[in-house]
């Protein structure tokens, strides 16, 4: 009886192995490289099966980091997802039974959950969906810091950063906070392609990393299914979705029914950041593609598309 592949999880230093041995075909992966990489403005590209590098190409360096924008978001969603998990709080949680002052721009409805879809800005809350960087998503580090009594910054520390191993300072203000969202006084957080390769095998994983159950099974699963789907099946808690559920709806203004990118597999999901920072996993297939760069925000549809039909490249000729 053949045995299931084993999934690594990267310690300080990724492993590599070759294509061939992690069933891919080095031609797929060789042609999708220079896809992405031909798309305006790319950093690299990286390709990731089974917690192991298949391929990998930088214009500079492999330690070269980027600002993140709203990848970020996915970062954010597992810090409430650790918090959930160590039973200090609940995404069905209302925001007004934790803040102290209501905020005009948050539904008096409004639960955690709303907030990590982006439905929670409109009376009653899940009724309209609306993207956000701003105060609205940042009440969240707030919210962490009441219920587990640390800064947020010492929370992603010891919580996240230990056990995962990222490389990046989340950037904070002398007293601890760190926002989710971009828009707001402190920088973006800079990181590699590789450590962004990292929060992407810890949710492919469904929370897991090594022996260590980081986030419950029971959030990821929650995280990657559409709150709302009629009214943005494409949109988990801070995480862009290829479910079959309900309308889809992408921050350029196009929408449709059913599935994003029809052509791709209905359980991969996504991190997008502003100027073309790009995660697609694919949970079916063991896969992580990451790419990052500054190519121009009204070239994002084309160029996640791009992205997306080279990542279903490789995987149609894997094993």
């Amino acid at each position: 009886m053949n045995q299931p592949p084993t999934m690594h999880y990267p310690a300080a230093d990724w492993s590599v192995a070759s294509p061939d041995a992690l069933g891919l075909s080095a031609d797929a992966l060789e042609a999708a490289a220079e896809s992405i990489l031909g798309i305006d403005e790319r950093h690299g590209v990286l390709f990731v099966r089974r917690g192991q590098i298949a391929y990998e190409q930088y214009r500079g360096s492999v330690d070269d980091t980027t600002r993140i924008f709203s990848i970020t978001k996915g970062l954010g969603a597992t810090l409430l997802g650790i918090a959930q998990t160590k039973g200090l709080l609940h995404v069905d949680d209302r925001i007004s039974d934790w803040l102290p002052v209501h905020h005009p721009d948050i539904a008096p409805d409004a639960t955690i959950g709303h907030v990590l879809n982006m439905t929670a800005g409109t009376e009653p809350a899940g009724s309209e969906w609306r993207y956000n960087s701003n105060f609205i998503l940042n009440s969240l580090t707030g919210l962490l810091w009441l219920a587990s009594g640390q800064t947020p910054v010492s929370f992603y520390e010891e919580h996240l950063r230990a056990p995962v191993g990222f490389s990046f300072d989340w950037p904070s203000n002398e007293r601890g906070w760190i926002q989710i969202g971009s828009q707001g006084p402190l920088p973006v957080i800079e990181a590699t392609h590789r450590d962004i390769a990292r929060l992407g095998h810890l949710w492919m994983n469904r929370g897991r990393w090594g022996d260590e159950q980081v986030m419950s099974t029971e959030f990821v699963d929650a995280a990657l299914r559409p709150l709302v789907p009629d009214v943005n099946g494409a949109y988990g808690h801070l995480w862009w979705l290829n479910t079959d559920a309900g309308n889809w709806r992408a921050t350029s203004g196009n929408s449709g029914s059913g599935r994003w990118f029809p052509f791709a597999e209905a359980d991969m999901f996504m991190a997008l950041g502003a100027r073309g920072k790009v995660m697609i996993v694919c949970p079916s297939a063991d896969f992580i593609m990451v790419s990052l760069g500054d190519t121009p925000q009204e070239q994002s549809g084309n160029y996640l598309e791009t992205m997306m039909r080279a990542v279903c490249d490789v995987l149609e000729d894997a094993n």
